[in-house]
């Protein structure tokens, strides 16, 4: 992964290099260990959809720390994680956290409002990326799902490859650690 979020676009008044504190607490999810990224490396900046036909970037969220979930309507383990993260968002979500969920479906809005309404996901944003230009951007290889950890400053501080139930005591104590290093 080290050269996998060398990105040529980073968001304003972000910088790449190691941070040195950068030591979350441990998360574990189904089968890979939330994985920190050193150095740290900008957010893309590529086109997230809206499901109404809009555009916008990651820029939208700055200053907030964004867990930036990538999927589709044909990942199993989607299925599973999808309620999860739409519990977490109802109870953290703020002025200093959002969770993400980009699709990658190449169907867009099409595969994806049935599937939403199928899981009964009410509070998660939900966006599209149908060529999948954040996915290549982050060098995200083979499987989904991948779910990024990008803090107020726009940075790429982790991400967990598979599944995780990011709704428990240990994913809720992931997001804390990096909410509780925004300046008040």
């Amino acid at each position: 992964m080290a050269g996998a979020l060398i990105l040529l676009m980073s968001l304003p008044g972000t910088a790449a290099g190691a941070e040195s504190d950068n030591d979350p607490p441990r998360f574990q999810g189904r089968n890979f260990p939330f994985a920190i990224v050193r150095p740290v490396q900008p957010a893309p900046i590529t086109p997230l959809h809206t499901l109404k036909g809009g555009v916008t970037t990651l820029r939208r969220f700055s200053g907030k720390v964004v867990l930036l979930y990538l999927w589709a309507t044909w990942c199993p383990v989607c299925v599973y994680e999808m309620p999860s993260l739409d519990k977490l968002q109802a109870r953290l979500s703020g002025d200093r956290f959002t969770a993400v969920s980009l699709s990658v479906d190449s169907r867009g809005a099409r595969a994806v409002l049935p599937f939403l309404r199928r899981l009964g996901i009410k509070n998660l944003p939900v966006y599209l990326d149908p060529v999948g230009r954040a996915a290549e951007a982050l060098e995200v290889g083979q499987g989904l799902p991948w779910t990024f950890l990008i803090d107020h400053r726009g940075r790429v501080m982790g991400y967990m490859k598979g599944a995780a139930d990011w709704d428990t005591p240990e994913g809720q104590a992931l997001i804390r650690y990096y909410t509780g290093r925004i300046p008040r």
